[in-house]
């Protein structure tokens, strides 16, 4: 009888530890990693397209503060060569802002721009830029040839690498700077 008891005061004590395990942790176990758990980056370019020596400034914000955290920003050719990448401070809104010059180390192309914030838990966030062969002065003067970069954008727009919109900010610049004239 004594061993019935016990038996059965064992048992109770199991199921009772048990349950309350559970409902500690909601649903029998630690919260699984999520989308809405994850640090993201929001990051963009000041300008679309650049020529060398000019300067590349991007912009952005981070969905959460982390002081254990740091924002990593990347740079990689169109071969996904890495051509920079910094560690970037973010303010205390979460904002941030980082300057690239583009030097000797560029070249004619896209480049992908990957921002990360922290290790673990965090989204990569991708954008993209392109530099583009001469400077302005040289490309206004010269009517009758098309940008190197045009010629890219209809490929890439071609082969779905970028969106529509993405190709007629490319037609805008054109029309804008004279290489073509739209009339009714």
């Amino acid at each position: 009888m004594k061993l019935n008891v016990f038996l059965i005061i064992t048992m109770v004590s199991i199921f009772a530890v048990s349950a309350i395990g559970q409902s500690a942790f909601g649903y029998g176990g630690p919260p699984a990693n999520n989308s809405a758990n994850n640090y993201a980056v929001e990051i963009m370019s000041d300008q679309e397209s650049y020529t060398l020596g000019e300067s590349v400034m991007f912009t952005g914000s981070v969905n959460k503060i982390d002081d254990d955290r740091s924002l990593r920003i990347s740079v990689f050719d169109s071969s996904n060569n890495l051509i920079i990448t910094k560690k970037t401070p973010v303010d205390t809104y979460g904002k941030f802002s980082y300057t690239v010059v583009l030097n000797e180390k560029f070249s004619d192309g896209k480049y992908i721009v990957k921002s990360q914030y922290g290790n673990s838990k965090s989204t990569v966030n991708t954008s993209s830029f392109m530099i583009t062969a001469g400077n302005n002065s040289t490309m206004t003067s010269n009517v009758s040839e098309i940008p190197v970069w045009i010629k890219n954008n209809a490929g890439w727009w071609a082969d779905g690498s970028i969106d529509d919109a993405s190709f007629v900010q490319g037609i805008q610049f054109l029309v804008k700077e004279g290489f073509m004239k739209i009339t009714n």
